[in-house]
């Protein structure tokens, strides 16, 4: 395994050193420039991969005020951005933000940047610093359109706080699609999500980060040939989360992009934003850590604010530091998530504009088979074991879990078993562990795609996808078992079009199927940031709009076909939208007529599984009438109306 990835490693640098050698000057044309009001002059390189593929690529561009010293814990600041006397030499990406180090990644994360490794944009090894608000902009060379280009800005997948980062060379859909992309760095971990819970410092930064390079491309893209008036927003996971909550942060994005792509990740699960009193206990173990005051606040800040950024990095406790809450955070700045996101999208409080989303078959399967536990399947015991813990991780999550009734618990199991265990029963380990994935896959990531397209259809074209297919190529996934479909992250390689740049270890050749693939993905997904129909050009495909009485999803397969009623189940999903919820909320009210406080058991006579039968019926009646999904948070109750 060691001397693969030393292969993969170096194959990946020869190429990256071909490209840098190639880029730098050579063509027989000069360096293109480009002069940036109150900023200065920057001199950009044409990238060539072969021999007549090129675009134009200006690395590094600061948008906003370094976030040192002071400015640390603060939104970014948008005045009097750096500049520069003469020329400014923009042809290597600025540092990566400082984050928490890992000692072990998600193994789909592990297994993806092995494959990618050396060979994502820049190459070689990463260099850090706090001073990182720098963005990156690949433009096509060639005869611009009479609007400009449309421009796709994408925001790093990875996690808000931990796993590294990492943003795909997007050579190949700027150079056979024909628009902009701009890649954004952005505050991570400590220093983008700090939040002091009493008004001195809100939380967030990170997203502020976003708003403030968004800004800056919305005043200045047109230097660079692009389309102000057509911007693209897209992330993937932790990207799509970004991008879900910019569709509810009011004024911080107002008219500053027109469509949103999110991938393999929402907004709408209860995990994406924290309450900002998770934290509390948090600011007395950074105290601890680099000896500081702990009240007031502001000492505290100060303190943390004179350590050196790396030590704060690498020595911080492991706090998990995401996008809070924030209202009522701040006492300079509106709120960037003034309510849990599922409550402002259940108030419309979304910015209507087109969307396209989706997720993979197998999301995180590569997570649930860590140590080869799903290799021959699950037993009935095992099954039980795994949808339970699920079961209580969700209750002990609880925003108000001080008044959950533990034997209600029984009445949750009830209603998921229901749900998923296989009928007529079974013991096949094979079937076991396939309910066991999409139980796994519908509660995260089915469930709040369809969710948010619901929404967001009765206001703008949406179109939804389900990844199918991985790539057949043997050494892009030599280490994903047969059985699996498509794990976290693996749309990526057809998406960025991985198959015509990333070279394999073992000079081994990627499988001319796969290049087709990207094509046809790299075609819908840019047709839809420059026309919102996917299949406006290029492609012989049907992809139907998402509508609340149509809810059709594009299934991406060797077939590329819409989904039927045996490719697509919307049961699980008016489950876990509406009914789940409901039931969460009930167990976590102490009910005399289900629950004895002193035994803490269900009372005799099944009164809860009879109540739970009940409503299940009710509900779904009221669903299949309407179709409309209500999900409120865990532990709110929706008001009447």
């Amino acid at each position: 395994m060691a001397s693969s990835v030393s292969d993969r490693r170096r194959t990946g640098q020869v190429l990256v050193l071909l490209v840098a050698l190639c880029c730098r000057g050579g063509f027989g044309r000069d360096p293109p420039t480009v002069t940036i009001p109150d900023q200065g002059t920057v001199m950009g390189m044409y990238m060539k991969m072969f021999r007549t593929q090129r675009v134009v690529a200006y690395l590094g561009i600061p948008y906003a005020q370094a976030p040192v010293n002071e400015k640390r814990f603060t939104p970014p600041v948008v005045d009097n951005l750096p500049s520069w006397e003469g020329v400014k030499n923009a042809t290597s990406p600025g540092p990566h933000c400082w984050h928490m180090p890992r000692d072990t990644h998600r193994r789909h994360n592990q297994l993806f940047m092995e494959l990618i490794q050396s060979s994502d944009e820049g190459g070689g090894d990463k260099q850090y610093d706090e001073d990182c608000l720098f963005l990156n902009i690949y433009i096509p060379d060639a005869t611009m359109p009479t609007d400009g280009y449309s421009v796709l800005v994408t925001f790093p997948t990875g996690d808000f706080d931990g796993d590294t980062p990492f943003t795909l060379n997007p050579f190949q859909m700027v150079f056979k699609q024909k628009l902009i992309v701009v890649t954004v760095a952005y505050r991570l971990g400590i220093f983008g999500f700090f939040t002091s819970t009493d008004g001195e410092a809100p939380g967030n930064f990170g997203l502020m980060d976003q708003s403030a390079a968004l800004l800056w491309i919305k005043r200045n893209i047109r230097l660079f040939n692009g389309n102000e008036g057509s911007v693209t927003i897209m992330g993937h996971g932790t990207g799509a989360v970004c991008v879900g909550l910019h569709l509810t942060s009011g004024d911080w994005t107002d008219d500053m992009f027109h469509k949103a792509i999110l991938m393999s990740g929402s907004l709408l699960l209860d995990s994406s934003v924290r309450p900002a009193k998770q934290y509390a206990s948090s600011l007395d173990e950074l105290a601890t850590a680099f000896g500081c005051f702990r009240r007031p606040t502001t000492k505290l800040m100060d303190c943390l604010r004179r350590v050196d950024a790396q030590i704060l990095a690498e020595n911080s406790p492991p706090i998990d530091w995401g996008p809070v809450v924030d209202r009522g955070l701040s006492n300079t700045t509106t709120p960037f998530i003034p309510d849990h996101p599922s409550m402002l999208v259940h108030q419309g409080k979304l910015r209507k504009v087109p969307l396209l989303i989706g997720h993979t078959d197998m999301e995180e399967v590569l997570e649930l088979t860590m140590g080869d536990m799903l290799e021959h399947g699950l037993g009935v015991e095992m099954f039980e074991t795994l949808l339970g813990d699920a079961v209580a991780n969700d209750l002990a999550e609880m925003e108000f879990n001080e008044t959950l009734c533990g034997g209600n618990m029984d009445i949750v199991m009830e209603a998921v078993q229901y749900q998923y265990k296989p009928y007529p029963p079974t013991t096949d380990p094979l079937v076991l562990r396939r309910k066991y994935i999409e139980f796994a896959t519908e509660r995260k990531y089915v469930a709040p795609t369809i969710e948010l397209a619901m929404h967001m259809s009765q206001q703008a074209d949406t179109f939804v996808y389900r990844f199918d297919i991985k790539p057949r190529t043997a050494a892009a996934v030599r280490d994903i078992p047969e059985w699996v479909g498509v794990p976290h992250n693996f749309e990526l390689v057809f998406l960025w079009g991985l198959p015509y740049w990333l070279a394999l270890a073992d000079q081994m050749q990627w499988d001319s199927a796969d290049k087709r693939v990207a094509d046809i993905v790299m075609t819908l997904w840019a047709n839809f940031v420059k026309f919102t129909n996917p299949t406006q050009v290029g492609v012989y495909i049907r992809w139907e709009k998402f509508t609340v009485t149509e809810p059709g999803v594009l299934i991406i397969d060797r077939s590329f076909n819409m989904s039927d009623h045996m490719t697509m189940s919307f049961g699980a999903v008016k489950f876990w939208n509406h009914y789940y919820p409901s039931v969460i909320n009930f167990a976590a009210q102490c009910c005399n007529a289900t629950y004895s406080g002193a035994s803490g058991r269900v009372l005799p006579g099944g009164a809860g599984t009879q109540l739970l039968v009940a409503s299940f019926a009710a509900t779904n009646l009221i669903l299949l009438q309407s179709f409309v999904y209500v999900h409120l948070p865990w532990g709110y109750l929706p008001t009447a109306t």
